[in-house]
């Protein structure tokens, strides 16, 4: 091995001594380089090679590149680039050879040397990195397009960008993203074409064989090819339009799209959606809600969808509807305008609401509509014609109680709904209606807060964790410390606790005049038996009240030391080290 290694150092040194004639390094920087990349050699030498001892070594040629670019440009040298800098370079490219050959399939290894290729602007080792990446990860489609990607657009060569995508599509041919991006690609080429055509004047020197491609008939064979792999799918189909919307010569194409769903798709909700939204598209080119709408381009939109609910009555189709009309209404337009768009929204809601059609996440955009027309006197109405539709939706069940609230509705009626709520949502998912109504009797100085506090420590987990955080600071806030410590007691051996609950109670001790350094000591013991095995922080705060607390005793925290690190697992454990480490040398607040 150390001969190997020999070898290597004696074909540096003609490079270090090179730096130090041309005066970038003195003598005793240059033998401290060899004895790295020495050290280095060694590593790399191991029968079991490792891969962050390839990365640590290029990273360290990568940084001693810099510093003789650094140098030279403080110096104005220019001497010996080809002994010094492409010898470095050299070096890496080979390290980085060597690691992604071992660790062929980590993608990242690969990218990284394609970047430092980048970075040197050295095009053909890009191209060749990109071509032995993907005999590797031929599978991979994005790896595909980002090759082509780069050849396209920095390599200026679409041959190959196209050469790419077609061996990509050999390997992949049921990859959705690979199709559409051949397709934008194609269209990019044609784009680039016809703008130099344009440039060039009529048709001067150009070749017939590219008519093809400037009309856009390559990206229609493209297009055409993608939906007989993948057929079916309305979605993929749909994916090209917005591709297709972005150039000015694909109009016919786009004629075509549409045709095909209608012939294919005529009864599915998309296809009426994409077929309406045309109207407020097609004039202007994706952006319509800047520009606003015309009203006969509005109105023949509107109309699509009326044939659509008819012709497909289903929820999804009416969800599509709704949330048109819902964008359309934020659109630009006149208070007239206005003024019959949300007239619309309202009757639109109504009639799905009356064929059952308005789906869970249609209910809270009509909240919001109704709240921003300032029509409260409806909302109530709407929040329990949502919890009946949707009884096990946690959310429209905590928008009825909040809404209830803000009605000042009694505390009887609001208890009525809260049980009846309970009745319908899983205990498990319950927790934000316990805590709107706990919240609620909390604020109203309910008589029956406490006995809902008591009921709910008793659930499930999820309810009763956060239920004795809640019940142990209004306990202290509203009774003083004394109730509070013994309620702490009685909690704590009620498992389970969380560690929030605990944190509380310490804060809550530790607020007092006089503190009772032996009640917070016994609630770090309770919440380190708990989760001592697994939170490293709650040893590091045991830690700090003991270091920095008045009463604390700092003899304590070697023995807490000794604890944790019995306690947690490796990597946990090895974390506490160090931030302890840091706590001890005042780094560490």
């Amino acid at each position: 091995m150390a001969e190997f290694v020999q070898q290597s150092i004696e074909e540096m040194i003609p490079e270090l001594e090179q730096m130090q004639r041309i005066g970038l390094f003195e003598k005793s920087e240059t033998r401290k380089i060899l004895k790295k990349r020495q050290a280095f050699e060694y590593k790399l030498r191991r029968k079991t090679k490792c891969k962050e001892d390839f990365l640590q070594y290029i990273q360290y040629e990568i940084n001693v590149l810099a510093m003789v670019k650094h140098r030279r440009e403080k110096l104005h040298h220019a001497f010996k680039r080809l002994e010094i800098e492409v010898s470095i370079m050299q070096r890496i490219h080979k390290l980085f050879r060597l690691v992604c050959n071992r660790f062929q399939y980590d993608v990242k290894l690969w990218l990284s040397h394609i970047q430092f290729a980048k970075a040197g602007n050295e095009k053909a080792t890009v191209s060749r990195l990109f071509t032995r990446m993907l005999q590797v990860h031929n599978k991979k489609s994005e790896l595909w397009i980002l090759a082509a990607k780069w050849e396209f657009e920095e390599n200026i060569s679409p041959d190959n960008a196209r050469s790419l995508m077609q061996r990509g599509l050999r390997f992949n041919p049921e990859s959705k993203k690979l199709w559409l991006e051949y397709y934008r690609l194609e269209l990019l080429y044609t784009d680039m074409l016809r703008k130099r055509k344009a440039l060039l004047g009529i048709a001067e020197n150009v070749k017939k064989d590219n008519d093809a491609i400037i009309e856009g008939k390559v990206a229609f064979v493209v297009y055409k090819n993608a939906l007989e792999s993948i057929s079916g799918d309305v979605n993929f189909l749909l994916s090209f339009i917005p591709i297709c919307k972005l150039f000015d010569f694909t109009q016919n194409q786009e004629e075509h799209m549409f045709q095909v769903l209608q012939d294919l798709y005529s009864n599915l909700p998309l296809t009426w959606d994409a077929l309406a939204k045309r109207h407020l598209y097609q004039r202007y080119r994706g952006q319509p809600e800047k520009e606003g709408v015309t009203k006969k381009d509005e109105a023949e939109c509107l109309q699509v969808y009326e044939e659509a609910v008819k012709a497909v009555p289903t929820a999804e189709m009416w969800s599509l509807y709704l949330k048109a009309v819902l964008m359309i209404r934020q659109w630009p337009g006149a208070d007239k305008r206005r003024e019959k768009r949300n007239r619309r929204a309202l009757d639109l809601f109504d009639t799905a609401a009356r064929e059952n059609k308005v789906c869970e996440d249609l209910f809270r955009d009509w909240f919001e509509l109704l709240e921003d027309l300032e029509l409260s006197d409806r909302l109530v109405a709407v929040s329990e014609l949502g919890t009946k539709q949707f009884p096990t939706s946690v959310s429209l069940w905590k928008q009825c109680l909040l809404l209830l609230i803000r009605s000042e509705v009694s505390e009887e009626e609001l208890l009525s709904v809260f049980h009846l709520s309970q009745s319908n949502i899983p205990p498990k998912e319950s927790w934000p209606l316990w805590h709107v109504i706990l919240d609620f009797c909390i604020a109203s100085k309910s008589t029956q807060l406490k006995d809902l506090f008591e009921k709910c420590v008793t659930l499930c987990r999820e309810v009763c964790q956060p239920a004795k955080e809640l019940y142990i600071q209004w306990t202290y806030l509203s009774t003083g410390i004394k109730p509070a410590r013994k309620l702490y007691k009685r909690l704590s051996q009620a498992k389970p606790v969380s560690i929030d609950f605990y944190r509380k109670y310490i804060a809550i001790e530790s607020a007092q005049e006089k503190t009772k350094m032996k009640l917070i000591r016994q609630a770090y013991d309770d919440a380190i038996q708990d989760y001592g095995s697994a939170e490293a922080d709650l040893w590091l705060e045991y830690v700090k009240v003991e270091m920095f607390h008045p009463d604390g005793h700092p003899e304590n925290t070697g023995q807490i030391h000794y604890r944790a690190i019995r306690a947690l697992p490796g990597e946990v454990s090895q974390e506490f080290v160090r931030k302890y480490t840091l706590l001890q040398t005042g780094n560490l607040t």
